[in-house]
């Protein structure tokens, strides 16, 4: 969670001059968290590693890719829609975001690549460039108790357990509230 992780999180990353051996190895390792994990994307700071990279996997895509050195080069309009994360495990939360980004960085090949997002995959990949900043998706929260927590609700037909939504604990948003830096709106900080 947040305190162990906090200063490493909050740290800008550094951009990949070439895709060599050190990338490669990162490349290993995303995909080797991204089996272990339920995301849309996890970026470097949070394996570890000070590059300017990320594993994301969009609406559309069979498969997870990797996106070296991401900078976001265009942007239109405002959605506003709920965040969670994986270094904020268990809290979700709407943040604003850009409707539509166009992107530029680099494959895992090292290749460039420039592509236009909307809607939930341009959320998603705003919320990794983020990251890669310094940025948690909770700096970018209007208001802490708009969001919720998840916890065991009543068993189902087959007598399974469920999850539902449930208010923030005074406790967590404190908590939270503590760590944020708060950003407003979409505001560019990429």
């Amino acid at each position: 969670m947040l305190p162990d992780k906090s200063e490493f999180l909050r740290q800008r990353t550094h951009k990949v001059k070439q895709v060599g051996e050190a990338q490669i190895q990162l490349v290993e390792d995303f995909f080797d968290t991204w089996e272990t994990v339920a995301a849309y994307g996890i970026a470097a700071p949070q394996i570890g590693s000070p590059m300017r990279s990320f594993i994301w996997k969009g609406q559309e895509m069979e498969e997870p890719e990797v996106i070296f050195n991401p900078k976001i080069i265009r942007w239109r309009g405002e959605l506003k829609d709920y965040d969670g994360c994986l270094s904020v495990p268990g809290f979700y939360c709407p943040t604003r975001r850009a409707e539509m980004i166009e992107i530029t960085g680099l494959d895992a090949q090292g290749k460039s690549i420039r592509r236009k997002y909307e809607g939930f995959d341009a959320r998603i990949l705003q919320h990794e460039i983020d990251h890669l900043e310094g940025v948690l998706f909770i700096d970018r929260v209007d208001d802490v108790h708009e969001g919720y927590t998840l916890k065991e609700g009543p068993p189902n037909e087959e007598g399974e357990p469920t999850v539902v939504e449930a208010e923030v604990p005074p406790e967590l948003a404190s908590f939270i509230e503590r760590f944020r830096r708060p950003i407003p709106g979409h505001a560019l900080v990429w």
